[in-house]
């Protein structure tokens, strides 16, 4: 069975945690003791405390894994993508950092491993949608209404806004202005 560690069990990681817990091997990575403890009283996967912080515990914590997927912070989430790429590890990363994540493009390659970022919902596969109808038709306008995992469900979203403004000041505000979408050749 496949391995999987999911560095982050807040809101979104938890969530990722607990739909491939049924499928998969997992084992999700946090600070919050607290945390780890509901999740894993409510699912079947292990936990485990460490601070992800420290490149040298992320390494250890990812060590005997097949997959990892990353789910802290933003602020944390460049440092800690970088801390798996070292480890050799492929990573789905949804942590939507500040810092350009092509710059870890030359450690992936020596490393042998595939690092997909900003995999989230929005940005993420709304990112990749428009990009594709982009690229195959005459797209005048796209609007993507971003949301995250509320703690009570509402009629019609049934969404909540999951990033903390400390978190990504101005977020709100630039999750609502209009997509856009540019190609360049990374090769």
């Amino acid at each position: 069975m496949k391995r999987i560690v999911v560095l982050g069990a807040g809101m979104v990681g938890s969530a990722i945690a607990a739909d491939l817990c049924g499928q998969y091997e997992v084992r999700a990575i946090d600070a919050d003791q607290a945390r780890l403890d509901a999740l894993g009283q409510r699912c079947d996967l292990a936990v485990a405390q460490a601070d992800l912080r420290d490149p040298v515990a992320v390494q250890a914590a990812v060590a005997d894994c097949d997959l990892v997927i990353g789910a802290v912070p933003g602020h944390l989430g460049f440092a800690t993508l970088k801390s798996v790429i070292h480890a050799g590890k492929n990573a789905v990363d949804i942590s939507f950092f500040d810092e350009d994540p092509f710059e870890l493009d030359d450690l992936a390659r020596v490393r042998g491993v595939t690092a997909v970022v900003d995999a989230g919902v929005a940005p993420g596969l709304s990112n990749m949608a428009l990009g594709y109808h982009a690229a195959t038709m005459n797209v005048r306008s796209f609007r993507c209404l971003v949301g995250g995992l509320p703690v009570v469900r509402r009629w019609p979203y049934q969404l909540g806004l999951s990033l903390r403004p400390t978190e990504k000041p101005g977020y709100a505000d630039c999750a609502t202005q209009p997509a856009s979408s540019h190609a360049a050749d990374r090769s």
